[in-house]
C-alpha cells in the first residue's frame, strides 16, 4: 500500500487526499502555519519521495490558515533543502491562497526553488492551478464547499 494511500496521510494532515489517478496530493489545511508544521509537512514529502516510486505533484490551498506564524529564515532553509534532497523526476507544487500574507508566503518559496526540480507556482484561482497540474478542477475545491 502507498504511504500516500494510506490511514497515516489523513492522521498527520488533517484536509489532506492522495488521488491515485492524477498523482496529485491536495492539502486543505486550517489553523495556523508554523515552523514545526512546515517541517512535518517537508518530512512527510520526504519519506513518501524515499517510498512512493512514482513522483506525485501537490497542491496546497493557504486559504484556511488563521494565523502564519513562519519565519522567513525558516522558509528560506525548508527551499533550500527540498532544492539540495530532492532526487526524483520533476514534479509540481501549485499554492492557492488569497490573503496578502499567504501569497507572499507562496512566492517566496516559488521564487526559491526556481531552477529545482520541484516547479512551484502560486495562484490565486483555483481553475488556473487545475490547468497547471492538469487535472479536474473540482478536486481542488475544498471538501466542506463541495
Amino acid at each position: 500500500m502507498s504511504i500516500l494511500s494510506s490511514d497515516a496521510l489523513q492522521e498527520k494532515f488533517p484536509g489532506s487526499v492522495f488521488h491515485p489517478e492524477q498523482r496529485l496530493i491536495t492539502w486543505f489545511p486550517q489553523g495556523v502555519l508554523t515552523n514545526d508544521r512546515a517541517d512535518e509537512l517537508v518530512e512527510f514529502l520526504e519519506l513518501a519521495e524515499k517510498h512512493e516510486g512514482k513522483p506525485f505533484n501537490r497542491y496546497t490551498d493557504m486559504s484556511g490558515y488563521t494565523q502564519i506564524d513562519i519565519g522567513l529564515d525558516h522558509i528560506i532553509r525548508l527551499a533550500r533543502r527540498r532544492r539540495k534532497d530532492y532526487r526524483g523526476a520533476p514534479v509540481r507544487s501549485a499554492f492557492y491562497a488569497v490573503r496578502l500574507l499567504s501569497v507572499g508566503i507562496a512566492r517566496m518559496y516559488e521564487e526559491l526553488m526556481c531552477g529545482s526540480k520541484i516547479q512551484v507556482c502560486t495562484f490565486r484561482d483555483r481553475s488556473e492551478a487545475a490547468s497547471w497540474l492538469g487535472v479536474p478542477g473540482e478536486i481542488l475545491v475544498p471538501p466542506k464547499s463541495k
